[in-house]
């Protein structure tokens, strides 16, 4: 099969449009004379003219009008493949693994998947729950692509980037005795019972380091691995519980929920987002991370205002 050059085709194809060479030279951005060196190549490579020449312009032959069919069947094909790819590439599609603890899982991880999701619906999206360092181990070994996690802790090997702070709300049913208080001292917590955290983990290190601060010595009579849990033990009547505001946010507006006002306590937890350091994200990945980041200043903005 003989070899057509695709530019003398296009450069024929865009004199055959225009109707004259001057038009199609101007369009294209050559000279009257090389337009016209390439069209004369095509003539030779098909054995014959495409243009009867005239003042003013150009007709196509009966050869040209073949020619000019077929090429206008191929560079609309060619237009519709680019826009395709285009479009392709805007559109995000492939998978994203996220593993994160019970508490950001329940309460806000539904929020942030479901407007990613609403942004970029061919995304897959696994999440995997561990509780304590072990969604760490999850990063490390591979077997997800990011953390969300409620500490702020360096890793070697990991990159982690804060996404939000979540303040710590010390709550009670509302016929404890110390709701409704405006200022309740740490001491007078030692006469009631504790649901906290399970020894060990990072946020139980933190309130206890507080009460070690403050010379206060607790009984924790249910311990957990997340916040749910001991939110419901505190709705329950179990005790005294310390939660991140976002688990209890919508009891204490319904009045299930009081907090227990002490000015000495602000503990706040620090939301972080880890990835491996030295490994390329996938555009998915990447993506993910900057929707992530942008959904959590957005929010802080809102707060702020």
């Amino acid at each position: 099969m003989a070899a057509i050059n695709l530019n003398h085709f296009y450069y024929f194809y865009e004199v055959a449009r225009h109707g004259s060479f001057t038009g199609a030279a101007r369009d294209l951005m050559v000279s009257q004379s090389a337009l016209s060196v390439q069209v004369r190549s095509l003539e030779e490579e098909l054995g014959g003219p495409l243009f009867d020449r005239r003042k003013g312009g150009v007709d196509l032959t009966e050869a040209g009008d073949r020619a000019f069919e077929t090429a206008e069947r191929i560079f609309q094909d060619i237009d519709h493949l680019l826009s395709d790819l285009r479009e392709s590439e805007r559109r995000i599609g492939g998978s994203v693994s996220i593993g994160t603890v019970n508490s950001i899982g329940i309460y806000l991880l539904p929020r942030i998947l479901s407007r990613f999701k609403s942004d970029y619906p061919d995304v897959r999206v696994k999440v995997t729950f561990q509780e304590g360092e072990g969604v760490v181990d999850l990063l490390t070994q591979g077997r997800v692509d990011f953390i969300i996690v409620p500490w702020n802790r360096r890793y070697g090997g990991l990159d982690g980037v804060r996404l939000t702070r979540n303040k710590m709300f010390l709550v009670a049913k509302p016929d404890h005795p110390l709701a409704g208080r405006d200022n309740v001292s740490p001491r007078e917590l030692e006469r009631y019972p504790f649901v906290g955290y399970q020894e060990g983990m990072y946020t139980r290190s933190m309130i206890d380091g507080y009460f070690k601060r403050m010379s206060v010595s607790i009984e924790y009579t249910i311990e957990s691995t997340n916040a749910a849990t001991i939110k419901h033990m505190v709705l329950a009547g179990m005790g005294l519980g310390i939660v991140p505001d976002f688990a209890v946010s919508g009891e204490l507006r319904r009045g299930q929920l009081s907090r227990v006002e002490m000015p000495t306590l602000m503990l706040t937890q620090e939301m972080m987002l880890y990835s491996r350091r030295n490994r390329t994200l996938s555009r998915t990945g990447t993506e993910f991370k900057e929707f992530t980041v942008s959904y959590f200043s957005t929010r802080s903005k809102r707060r702020s205002r």
